[in-house]
Formats: structure tokens, C-alpha cells, sequence
């Protein structure tokens, strides 16, 4: 019975390489707080470079001030040793971040930044040091436009996924979203999701896309009020369109909404917008009905605003 029991190691003995591999299923709360402590094994383990491979701080970037968050992205990229290979964060504010991000994204393939300040500048400058992700999240970043993008394109070569979405308040009188969207489809041929929610993009902007990208699968394009396509053309044309998400706006019984009669619509109610800029960030969530008794405004209006 004692040899048999002194083939297993107590869990204070395992091998750092094992505690790493198994701490990586743990919450970023208890590998801060709870495996320290433990004991000096798992204290060791937990500062190696296998748990920190996959970084999530989105939830915390919603609580967390800007200087706190700073400081935790660094000391857990700092840790990871070049060794990344996910990182989820929201709202950087400024351009040595995603600076200090591509410097240590040797193994990187998820690279998710929404409502971040970077500029576009940064992302030109830095680009080719993301040549391996695969997937991008750069929605609702409004300092970066179509040169950033067509950086990325150039530099990013194995990038499947790109999410692109903006507010549609944000969105108007934009034209560069026209050349982002070009520069979509002159570099990015290997993408199979593309993720473009209320872009202010024209029909053709959305075939050039999908001729450029003949791999794609899946295109959202909710709340591209300008674009109006034929699904039957888009079947027989490009077969390997399986999702398409689009939303267009009509009148109950009559014409099409336009992009710029909506916006115009939306601005002259002041309370509105900032129901519907609640209403994306998440802040609010409430059933239709109560929301058409709290606001005079027709319902399929209201259908589309609670489906971006």
C-alpha cells in the first residue's frame, strides 16, 4: 500500500509546468488572489509564463481606472514571457499600450481591444509586429481609419476575423468608412468573419468585400443603412456566404429609410440618443414595450435600435 501511494505526488508537489497548465482554467480573481497564497509552489507557478497565455480583462476594464488597468496589462504581459497567445481588453487610452502589446506579441493570435483610444497612427507604425494573429477586434475605436486597416491587411497575413463595429451616431458624415472598407477587400482575401455593424458603406463598397474575400463565411453588416442587397444574387454568386446578418429599416407599408434621414432623425431628440447610447454600451435593457411608453418613438425604429 505505501509504494502504491508513493507513485502520487500531493498537489504541493506537482511540477510547475502541470500547476501552470492546470491554473490556466481558473478565474483571473483567484490567480491573483487566491493561488499566492496557498503555498510556495503554487505562488512559483502562478508568476510562470503557461498561466498567463490566455489574458481576459475585459471585465475589469469596465471597473478599473485607466492608470489601474495600465498597470495590471503590463505586469501580466510582462509574465507571460512572449508566451501570449489571447488578450481581451476594452478601453486603452493611449497609443504605449498597444505599443508595449506588439512588442511582446511574438505568439499572439487573439488580439481583442474594443472602444480603445489608440490611434491609427500606432497601429501603421506597429502593424507588421502582429503578423500572427488571427483574429481582431477593433470595434468602436474611433481614432483609426482606413490606413491603420489597410496596414493591418498588409501585415496580418493569416487573419480570419476582423470585428469592425461602430456606434451609428459615430458613424455619420464618416466617408473613410468607404476606404476602410475598400482596404478590407484589397488585403484581408483570407478572411471567413467580418463583423462591419453600422457602417456608412454603399452596396458596392459590401461586393467589393465579398469578391476580395472569397473565403468569407459569415458578414454582419447590421445597420449599414445604405446597402441593400439581393440574397438570391448573393447565394448564387458567392455560395460560400453561409451568415449574413442585415437590417434594413423600413416604414410599416412604406419607402426605405435612408442612412442620413435616420441620423437626422435621431440627433433632433437629444434624450434619445442617450437612450440609444446606453442602450449599446449595455447600461440599459429593458423590454420594448416598456421602452415604447417611455419614449415617443415608432417601433420598428425601436426594433432596430435594440438590435445592434
Amino acid at each position: 500500500m505505501e509504494e502504491e501511494q508513493s507513485e502520487f505526488r500531493h498537489w504541493d508537489e506537482l511540477l510547475p509546468d502541470v500547476l501552470g497548465l492546470i491554473f490556466c482554467y481558473l478565474s483571473l480573481k483567484e490567480l491573483l488572489k487566491v493561488i499566492p497564497c496557498v503555498c510556495k509552489s503554487w505562488s512559483k507557478a502562478v508568476m510562470g509564463p503557461l498561466c498567463w497565455q490566455y489574458i481576459d480583462l475585459f471585465q475589469w476594464s469596465i471597473r478599473w481606472q485607466p492608470h489601474q488597468l495600465d498597470r495590471m496589462l503590463r505586469m501580466l504581459v510582462t509574465r507571460s514571457c512572449g508566451s501570449l497567445r489571447s488578450l481581451h481588453v476594452a478601453g486603452l487610452q493611449n497609443d504605449s499600450n498597444f505599443s508595449f502589446i506588439t512588442e511582446n506579441a511574438g505568439s499572439l493570435r487573439v488580439l481583442r481591444l474594443p472602444r480603445s483610444e489608440i490611434s491609427g497612427s500606432i497601429v501603421e507604425e506597429t502593424a507588421q509586429r502582429l503578423s500572427t494573429i488571427t483574429f481582431l477586434d477593433l470595434s468602436h475605436c474611433p481614432k483609426i481609419g482606413a490606413k491603420a486597416i489597410e496596414a493591418i491587411g498588409k501585415h496580418c497575413k493569416f487573419l480570419v476575423t476582423l470585428c469592425r463595429n461602430i456606434h451609428f451616431l459615430d458613424s455619420a458624415g464618416k466617408v473613410e468608412l468607404e476606404d476602410e472598407a475598400n482596404a478590407i477587400a484589397a488585403t484581408m482575401p483570407r478572411l471567413k468573419h467580418l463583423e462591419l455593424r453600422c457602417h456608412f458603406i454603399s452596396t458596392e463598397c459590401v461586393l467589393k468585400i465579398l469578391s476580395g474575400c472569397p473565403h468569407l463565411e459569415h458578414l454582419d453588416i447590421k445597420g449599414c443603412l445604405e446597402v441593400e442587397l439581393d440574397h438570391q444574387f448573393l447565394k448564387d454568386k458567392f455560395p460560400k456566404l453561409k451568415n449574413l446578418l442585415e437590417l434594413r429599416l423600413r416604414n410599416v407599408g412604406g419607402p426605405y429609410i435612408g442612412y442620413h434621414e435616420f441620423i437626422d432623425w435621431i440627433y433632433g431628440f437629444s434624450y434619445l440618443r442617450m437612450w440609444v447610447e446606453c442602450w449599446l454600451n449595455g447600461e440599459i435593457k429593458l423590454p420594448l414595450s416598456v421602452i415604447e411608453c417611455a419614449i415617443p418613438c415608432p417601433s420598428y425604429v425601436l426594433q432596430f435600435l435594440l438590435s445592434l
